[in-house]
């Protein structure tokens, strides 16, 4: 019994080789891994928290995404730039990397926007306590 598991195993083995089963690891899997797996939500709470209220954009090459929300909280705040800079120029994982860059911007920044709404700091003059 336990030489026809061997055989058996052997037999799958053989054919993953010689059939080419491979995988090619790219090499910023986790950056972009971070961002598949990431909760936007969740770190738009936490930054908020730590009184980090700085928008995320996505710089796609030389386009630098802009954040839907009021323009005077982007400048009082300021930005942070998730970018795909690391990935070959054309490349699947380039244009994967900016779309999946761009929803999550979009959610983060959301969140963000919402949570200064609920205290009213959305306002661009708002006086934000320990700010």
């Amino acid at each position: 019994m336990k030489i026809l598991h061997v055989s058996v195993l052997c037999v799958l083995l053989v054919l993953m080789a010689v059939s080419g089963c491979s995988y090619v690891k790219q090499p910023n899997d986790k950056k972009m891994n971070k961002l598949l797996s990431g909760m936007p939500e969740y770190y738009a709470n936490e930054a908020f928290g730590k009184r980090d209220f700085r928008f995320y954009v996505v710089q796609d090459g030389n386009n630098i995404s802009t954040p839907e929300v009021p323009a005077c909280l982007v400048t009082r705040f300021g930005t942070q730039q998730l970018s795909n800079d690391t990935y070959t120029p054309g490349s699947y994982a380039y244009d994967k990397y900016a779309a999946v860059a761009r929803v999550y911007a979009r959610f983060f920044n959301q969140t963000l926007l919402s949570l200064l709404k609920e205290r009213q700091w959305d306002k661009c003059q708002a006086d934000i306590p320990g700010v």
